[in-house]
């Protein structure tokens, strides 16, 4: 089983929009969990297109229009196994909300194998500015512990090399710390896709090429 955690310490910059896509390319390969840590909800929403039940600390749900994925919301971010028998899945897929003392919760109770970063084209400066502090947090938790994710930040719609010198100005990172390749500005279909439509966005004919993108981020998982 595989854990991974898209995470940023701001928020716009395409954390659900990556949890969602990374999960439908997984859905291929095994049976995949999609955990919902935002109090927003949007990942959940995407699968399953209405608001989880409020009164309830988790909801959970087998996607029967999307084979293979399972949904469950953990706003309170509660350790996995606790709640969760997360051994029955072949991949585990969290997608996180902003501060970052949630980021570390999340990271003490699920012990994820990859993390990734995603900047989006919206939020670039944002994004870009922010960096630090989440790769500084993930750094001293792995001098702290056991703990040596593969980290990977993730271009949505901007340079890749204008990520990588933002990532080789900061000093505390992860040791395990890559830019991956960008992909091509589509911010405006994108948010159609994962807010309105409910679709991936290789769903829709003109940006069927960019399933391969999200395939290639996982190349090695």
């Amino acid at each position: 089983m595989k854990v991974i955690l898209c995470t940023h310490n701001s928020g716009g910059v395409g954390k659900t929009t990556l949890a969602v896509h990374l999960a439908g390319v997984l859905s291929k390969r095994g049976d995949v969990l999609l955990i919902d840590c935002d109090d927003q909800a949007d990942s959940w929403k995407f699968y399953v297109g209405e608001e989880p039940n409020e009164e309830s600390d988790s909801n959970s749900v087998s996607v029967d229009t999307r084979p293979g994925i399972s949904v469950i919301t953990n706003p309170n971010r509660k350790r996995l196994k606790k709640f969760v028998k997360i051994e029955k899945y072949d991949y585990v897929v969290l997608d996180m909300n902003t501060p970052l003392a949630n980021i570390v919760q999340v990271i003490l109770s699920s012990d994820p194998h990859i993390i990734f970063i995603p900047i989006s084209s919206s939020q670039r400066y944002k994004g870009l500015n922010n960096l630090e502090p989440t790769l500084n947090i993930i750094f001293e938790m792995e001098t702290k512990a056991t703990f040596t994710p593969e980290v990977f930040v993730v271009p949505l719609g901007i340079s890749a090399d204008e990520v990588q010198e933002q990532v080789n100005s900061i000093e505390d990172k992860p040791s395990q710390c890559r830019v991956a390749s960008e992909m091509i500005n589509v911010q405006d279909p994108m948010q159609e896709a994962v807010y309105l439509t409910k679709k991936y966005i290789w769903e829709y004919s003109e940006y069927q090429e960019l399933e391969k993108y999200f395939e290639d981020l996982l190349i090695n998982i």
